[in-house]
């Protein structure tokens, strides 16, 4: 029709994208900010356990947790006898497939888990929180990055003239 001209649409609410971006950057740092905690602990409880380090006791393994991988939980009690048994610690460095439900087994108590006297210590899951402190860390990145272009074409049009 004559007369009538077509203008680009404009959002109604201009803020909106950059608010959403804003939200998603702050839980991809946040997301990235738990994995690094998981990581350095993950990795000092390991390091821990590759050197022999820890309060040596008995784990009595009770139930087999699969997702990814099988692990083994249960009780641990220390020899030493000054705290009281830790129940539901995940058993590390045993061949999962040769403990059975019951079973007594010497290890020691590195924190975040307990590791069986002489096995070999697990890196998996101190490299894939590493892995993943890094892949949220570059997507805060690109939301930063997104929130300033987005904050400079929102200037642009305000400055342009009608």
């Amino acid at each position: 029709m004559p007369g009538t001209e077509r203008r680009p649409a404009t959002p109604r609410h201009p803020w909106a994208r950059l608010v959403t971006s804003l939200a998603l950057t702050v839980a991809m740092f946040a997301g990235a900010g738990l994995c690094l905690e998981s990581a350095i602990t993950q990795g000092n409880a390991t390091s821990r356990a590759s050197a022999g380090k820890g309060r040596p006791g008995t784990f009595v393994a009770d139930v087999r947790r699969c997702s990814r991988s099988c692990s083994w939980y249960g009780s641990f009690t220390a020899d030493d006898l000054t705290a009281p048994g830790a129940r539901d610690r995940e058993l590390r460095g045993a061949h999962e497939s040769s403990v059975t439900a019951g079973q007594r087994i010497r290890v020691r108590d590195v924190g975040r888990f307990v590791q069986a006297d002489g096995g070999k210590a697990e890196w998996g899951s101190t490299i894939a929180n590493a892995m993943g402190t890094f892949v949220l860390g570059i997507f805060g990145v690109l939301g930063v990055v997104s929130m300033t272009v987005l904050s400079n074409r929102h200037r642009r049009r305000r400055r342009r003239p009608a």
